[in-house]
C-alpha cells in the first residue's frame, strides 16, 4: 500500500529491497554453512563457535551489499541489526520449541532476521529524494 506521501514507485523500491536482503541473507547464510560443514568438515553443534562468526560476518555484509544498502549508515546499520537479530530469535525459538537443529529453523530464523532488519534499517535511516534533501520514507518533502 502506497503512503500518500510517497509514489508508488518508490514504496515498491523499498519493499522490494527489504525483501530482496531477507532472501539473500538467508539464501548467502545456508550456502555459506553447508560449504562449511560439507567442504571444510566443520560440525554442528562441536564447531559453532567457528561456524557462527564466519555466518555471521560474510552473510550480512554480502546480502547488504547485494540488495542495495551501500550508504554508510545503513549498511552498518542492516549488518548489526541482521546479526542481533539472528541471534535472539534463534535464542529465543530454541527456547521456545527445543528445536536447535534441522533445515526448517534457520530457513525460518534467518528470513524473519533479514526481514526485520531491512525494515526497521528502511524506518531509521532518511532516504534522499531527487529535491537532495533528506526524508524519512513516509515524511513529506521539505521543499
Amino acid at each position: 500500500m502506497a503512503s500518500k506521501h510517497c509514489s508508488p514507485g518508490m514504496t515498491m523500491a523499498v519493499e522490494k529491497r527489504t525483501l530482496v536482503f531477507a532472501v539473500v541473507y538467508m539464501a548467502l547464510s545456508m550456502a555459506v554453512e553447508v560449504v562449511l560443514i560439507a567442504a571444510v568438515g566443520l560440525r554442528i553443534p562441536q564447531d559453532n563457535a567457528i561456524i557462527a562468526p564466519i555466518l555471521l560476518t560474510l552473510s550480512p555484509v554480502l546480502a547488504a551489499l547485494i540488495s542495495g544498502y551501500r550508504r554508510p549508515k545503513e549498511f552498518f546499520l542492516v549488518i548489526i541489526l541482521a546479526v542481533v537479530l539472528t541471534l535472539l530469535i534463534v535464542l529465543v525459538f530454541s527456547r521456545l520449541t527445543g528445536i536447535s537443529t534441522g533445515l526448517l529453523e534457520p530457513i525460518f530464523n534467518r528470513s524473519l532476521a533479514g526481514l526485520l532488519a531491512a525494515t526497521i534499517t528502511n524506518i531509521l535511516v532518511p532516504r534522499i529524494k531527487a529535491t537532495g534533501t533528506e526524508t524519512a520514507p513516509n515524511e513529506p518533502s521539505r521543499s
